[in-house]
């Protein structure tokens, strides 16, 4: 009797698992069917990104340590030891890269610079809100509106350090692709910095 009574304990809690992990796949279908993983658009150097009225053009890149930094703003540190001191060079890789942007048709919209992003590997980060407000200071905030044919160029920057990776990616990193993420959805929008 005991052993029976074992046996339904086992057979009740089966289905219950089965049961419920069933009900677990359907809500993961039905969630990538209503919210699908977006189609990933990727552009180079040389292309003209249109988003809405707006088109976007990469007319510069720099990629280097954390020298470049200092030659591009001397007042600006990145970030300081336990001791006090500047965070040494080498442990620190810096990009700037250069958008040229114009408004090709006159309406109300604008762009917006907040939701930028850039992605390196499994790595994904903002930039710098203090320094790009240091190499742009001719802009007032991160919404650029223009007039129809109006057009503007600035420098969006890039830092990272080598405890933001693995050991192992930070020995390539000056080999990885670096993104920047313009749009996440419906489409994913992004530029290939280097």
């Amino acid at each position: 009797m005991k052993q029976r009574k074992s046996k339904q304990v086992r057979l009740f809690s089966g289905m219950l698992i089965g049961i419920v992990m069933i009900a677990v796949l359907a809500r993961i279908v039905y969630l990538n069917h209503c919210y699908p993983s977006p189609k990933v658009i990727t552009y180079t150097d040389n292309d003209t990104i249109k988003l809405g009225n707006y088109e976007i053009k990469q007319t510069g890149w720099e990629w280097g340590d954390g020298s470049l930094l200092k030659e591009k703003c001397p007042d600006y540190a990145y970030d300081q030891t336990d001791d006090g001191s500047e965070y040494p060079f080498d442990s620190v890789r810096v990009g700037f890269i250069t958008l040229s942007v114009t408004k090709v048709k006159d309406d109300t919209t604008s762009l917006d610079l907040t939701s930028l992003a850039f992605e390196m590997g499994t790595n994904g980060d903002q930039y710098d809100m203090e320094l790009f407000f240091a190499l742009n200071p001719t802009l007032e905030a991160l919404e650029i509106k223009l007039n129809a044919g109006e057009d503007v160029s600035f420098v969006i920057p890039y830092i990272m350090d080598e405890q933001q990776v693995s050991k192992k990616d930070w020995s390539r990193v000056d080999k990885m692709k670096l993104y920047m993420v313009l749009q996440y959805y419906p489409q994913k929008i992004r530029l290939c910095c280097n």
